[in-house]
């Protein structure tokens, strides 16, 4: 996806290609029951976490250039050792339902990936709220790479969350909701 954004491959595919990451949230409380689209990702894991947001700093507080920005995505982040599979993330942009049945409610959320025509996958975790720590950080820092905002962004209004995988099912037509984690 990102290549093709670097290369200017843009057809229908590449929206298809974007419902991996953006997923349903699902959470349960004093808002209601509520699902909300968010852009999710995974964390470097704990032991390197530390190395790589010295590196993004960097990314950050240099000159953007898409494809440099592209490349650093590639390179740094999005590779297959440096992930904890276990947990994926995403900001809290809206501070409206989703914030108020994870501070005030049960901290757990469901989150659904549907990819047409028919994969789908429900992902079912324990919801930690992060803000003005590593993980807020990665998160922030993540997202600004990717969208590069013409102004800084106010991180203080974009807590962190941090989903810790429980289970796992495949929802898919072809598999109804098998249990695959």
């Amino acid at each position: 996806m990102i290549l093709s954004l670097l290369y200017g491959k843009i057809d229908s595919s590449l929206l298809i290609d974007f419902t991996r990451h953006n997923a349903a949230i699902i959470t349960y409380g004093p808002a209601g029951l509520n699902g909300s689209i968010k852009g999710i990702g995974f964390i470097h894991k704990d032991d390197i976490l530390e190395h790589t947001l010295e590196r993004m700093r960097e990314e950050l507080n240099s000159q953007y250039v898409p494809e440099k920005a592209g490349r650093f995505l590639l390179d740094e982040i999005y590779v297959r050792e440096k992930i904890d599979f276990s947990k994926m993330i995403t900001l809290e942009l809206a501070r409206k339902h989703t914030w108020k049945n994870l501070t005030e409610g049960i901290k757990e959320a469901t989150i659904l990936f549907f990819t047409p025509p028919s994969t789908s996958y429900e992902v079912r975790c324990d919801v930690e709220i992060h803000q003005y720590d590593d993980i807020w950080e990665y998160v922030n820092s993540l997202h600004d790479i990717f969208h590069r905002p013409k102004k800084k962004r106010d991180w203080s209004k974009t807590p962190a969350y941090l989903f810790k995988i429980r289970e796992i099912y495949d929802n898919s037509e072809d598999k109804m909701g098998i249990r695959i984690y």
